[in-house]
């Protein structure tokens, strides 16, 4: 590859660590279809992403408990037992992560509550490593909204062409490049390392 290398721009959940809701409910709910028949009925994943908009988490508990008061104890209890939903870090990356952090900068765009990532980040000490990380909760915008990966190039003077972003989600992998992204669609981190390497990145 000829120029310049890309800089990396990672996604965080189900690229660097494993993001698994139902572990962190499957307390409530000891049969698989009870669980999946709670999160349909209440749009867990909905729900979930207006915290990762900005919204406090204690705000949206009460929210979804005053609409679903028979199930008001599951969504506290969700929170409180949040680290259950991060299981772990995704096989390899890590070390493809902190290898890049250490030659050049690498940021971060994650659809990641605030007060979450706060809470996550003394239990992943490597998230530290972002030389910049935008957060929907910290901007109140999702990817794919094509603001958000405005706001990293913005906030860290960046261009987007000179830009690879990784992500798990074919729409954000999408909605990076429709700002001008290079992107890549994670699926493991043996297929990451190729395609970094075909970009002429090494770490």
């Amino acid at each position: 590859m000829s120029g310049p290398s890309p800089i990396p721009v990672f996604d965080i959940g189900q690229v660097l660590l494993r993001w698994d809701p139902k572990g962190a409910l499957a307390r409530h709910f000891p049969e698989t279809a009870a669980l999946e028949a709670f999160m349909a009925e209440v749009g867990f994943m909905e729900w979930h992403a207006h915290q990762d908009a900005g919204r406090p988490v204690a705000e949206g508990v009460a929210d979804h408990a005053a609409r679903y008061p028979h199930h008001g104890p599951v969504f506290a209890a969700f929170y409180e037992d949040w680290l259950e939903a991060i299981p772990g870090e995704v096989d390899g990356t890590r070390a493809i992560f902190e290898g890049l952090a250490a030659r050049g900068p690498v940021y971060g765009i994650s659809n990641f509550s605030r007060e979450l990532f706060d809470r996550t980040l003394p239990s992943h000490p490597f998230l530290g490593r972002f030389s910049g990380l935008v957060l929907s909760g910290d901007v109140g915008i999702n990817k794919p909204d094509p603001r958000i990966y405005a706001r990293l190039c913005e906030g860290f003077g960046l261009r987007p062409g000179d830009c690879l972003f990784i992500d798990d989600s074919q729409r954000n992998v999408e909605g990076a490049r429709a700002v001008g992204m290079d992107a890549v669609l994670f699926t493991d981190a043996p297929s990451l390392s190729l395609a970094l390497q075909a970009r002429g990145l090494s770490w």
